[in-house]
């Protein structure tokens, strides 16, 4: 994963010593580094306002002339676009990821799916813009393959916990209905339904519920008959 993103948007420096000697010379390296996070958030959230307004591979110079910033400003806190995208991916997905709280394992089958479901929109229609920019990287970056990867693994074990009593009451079923689950509620998925059946978040969300419950019940549904 890129070096961490949450330094940048939790706090405006962080206490080193450089150049200089004693409080004086602490404080004026405190505040260059508080100066360059708040600058390298700046073209962050440049990028991210051209994703969302569907530029999806924006140019470093139109990123620097979002941010109010010298190309030269964006060149040397970036190594180059991609990794800025995969700054930004991180950023999002830091930012967001308390949109998947954990999902109370003693409540109702029906609340858990809508929960899971409600959640899920929340998260996607977040990170879309820069997760669809993120695709031009995905297949030959590392890194950004690592990051997605683990992004990934949030959102998958985060299902596995919301339907824990499901999954060892059909144990026997193995890794097969972990994957179905987790198909159903993947980025993927959801950006299949709004991109390419050209449906409403809400309706999104509905069909993801209503997968999963079918997905669910039907091992009930089996043993009851």
């Amino acid at each position: 994963m890129p070096k961490s993103i949450a330094l940048l948007a939790a706090r405006g420096g962080a206490s080193a010593r450089g150049p200089g000697t004693g409080l004086e010379g602490s404080a004026r390296v405190d505040g260059r580094r508080a100066r360059g996070e708040r600058t390298r958030l700046r073209v962050l959230e440049a990028l991210l306002q051209l994703v969302e307004e569907g530029v999806l591979k924006p140019t470093a110079q139109e990123v620097a002339a979002r941010a109010g910033v010298a190309l030269r400003t964006v060149y040397h806190h970036f190594e180059d676009v991609e990794a800025l995208r995969r700054m930004a991916l991180d950023l999002q997905m830091r930012r967001h990821q308390q949109y998947l709280t954990p999902v109370d394992p003693d409540a109702g089958l029906e609340e858990r799916i809508r929960t899971v479901a409600r959640q899920s929109r929340k998260l996607f229609e977040a990170v879309t813009p820069i997760r669809r920019a993120a695709l031009f990287d995905e297949l030959h970056s590392p890194e950004m393959a690592g990051g997605l990867r683990q992004a990934r693994l949030m959102r998958r074990d985060f299902v596995n916990r919301a339907f824990a009593k499901e999954l060892s009451e059909r144990a026997a079923e193995g890794r097969a209905l972990v994957d179905a689950l987790d198909a159903a509620t993947s980025w993927e998925t959801w950006h299949y339904i709004r991109a390419r059946l050209d449906r409403s978040a809400v309706a999104a969300e509905k069909t993801v519920a209503l997968t999963l419950a079918a997905l669910l019940s039907s091992g009930r549904e089996a043993d009851q008959r």
